[in-house]
């Protein structure tokens, strides 16, 4: 159970960044980030109460700084005021909160590591994301740094290890990479790989082997293999696979996760599409990470621009085993640069809402927890 940072600690820390960002500031640190206001409203299905509404601001600061030429050192905090049904979830994934009257306040550490970099050599260690794959969507091979299509805004979780890369060329990338343990209160369960990377003119190709040792020193530990390849054709072109081979699990075709998708863009790229298919294996990582329950799946973005302002987007996933989707109609509008409002609808669907007879699919309203979710979105960005 997560435990409580009490209102005094929780200060320190605050005071522990401010003091920190103004030493940095003054060696030349560079800020930016986001600022988030956002509204839900919900019309709960199954054991979600009937309706239930939600607020929350929410910053995410991003900080650089230099030391002499060939070191950086990346940083990135967020900051959380929630109240509602948007708090629980709020907390659950922040490092420290504090909970009183009115609201929920989450203080979360995402980044914090240093580059050191050569001509042809780069380290980078700390709090870091070590991205794999070429996927938009899905991200089968990025099992370090998983994401969900379910929260498209959401930054993926960082992971406390380093990276190693080496460019022999200007097209060609070598890479190896260490993780620590997905539970911290253990030491058993690191993961560490190596990889290569090439680049051509219109097409990019990446793979890697990683190993997971395992928790009880007497079994096998999880070996991972994956592949990734882009293309720029006609139209974007992207296929991802990871296999992920347990001994003690008996791991066969059910280790593999594996993605096919294309982007195209219509009427000089005021209409792109895209469309992406996932073969998730009972055993494979992303399997394991989102917690799903079947083996296919598709998802589909259309985005149109009315004008340079405007935007109207629909998003659609679906479990294509249980015929159940879950589409999401939204519209944006950027008043200036810097500022974004979007209006969002979450309407999900099953079988269940046309027969009646109790077909609730793993994208349906029961499982999901609602009928429809209205979500207006405020974001600042400096």
């Amino acid at each position: 159970m997560k435990k409580i940072m009490f209102a005094h600690d929780w200060l320190i820390a605050m005071a522990l960044i401010v003091f920190t960002s103004g030493a940095l500031a003054a060696q030349g640190l560079d800020f930016s980030g986001t600022l988030d206001s956002r509204l839900l409203g919900s019309a709960g299905a199954g054991a979600a109460p009937d309706f239930s509404m939600g607020f929350e601001t929410w910053a995410n600061l991003r900080f650089q700084t230099k030391l002499r030429d060939y070191a950086s050192i990346y940083g990135a905090v967020n900051l959380i005021a929630a109240t509602g049904n948007i708090a629980a979830a709020a907390v659950s994934t922040s490092t420290a909160y504090v909970s009183g009257e009115n609201y929920a306040a989450a203080l979360e550490l995402e980044r914090l590591y240093f580059r050191i970099r050569g001509e042809a050599l780069q380290l980078d260690t700390g709090l870091l994301r070590i991205p794999l794959g070429y996927s938009l969507v899905w991200g089968p091979t990025d099992f370090l740094n998983p994401r969900s299509p379910l929260l498209p805004d959401a930054r993926p979780r960082g992971v406390l290890g380093a990276s190693f890369s080496a460019y022999p060329t200007d097209t060609l990338k070598f890479l190896a990479f260490a993780a620590a343990p997905k539970d911290p209160l253990i030491s058993d369960g690191f993961i560490a790989g190596v990889g290569a990377e090439k680049h051509w003119d219109k097409a990019s190709l990446q793979g890697f082997y990683a190993y997971e040792s395992p928790e009880d020193p007497y079994t096998w530990g999880r070996h991972r293999i994956g592949f990734s390849l882009k293309a720029d054709i006609e139209l974007g072109f992207v296929a991802d696979a990871l296999y992920t081979y347990d001994y003690e699990a008996k791991t066969t075709i059910d280790g593999l996760a594996a993605a096919v998708g294309f982007d195209y863009s219509f009427f000089k790229g005021d209409l792109s599409l895209l469309a992406e298919y996932l073969y998730s294996g009972e055993n494979s990582s992303i399997a394991e990470s989102m917690g799903l329950q079947h083996r296919h799946y598709i998802a589909m973005t259309a985005v149109y621009s009315i004008n340079d302002y405007t935007r109207l987007n629909l998003t659609a996933m679906a479990s294509l085993e249980d015929v159940s989707f879950l589409p999401i109609f939204g519209v944006e509008y950027e008043p200036f640069q810097g500022m974004t409002l979007n209006l969002s609808c979450q309407v999900p669907l099953d079988r269940d809402l046309f027969t009646g007879r109790g077909n609730h699919g793993e994208l349906g309203p029961v499982k999901t927890g609602s009928h429809a979710l209205i979500t207006l979105k405020t974001r600042l960005k400096f």
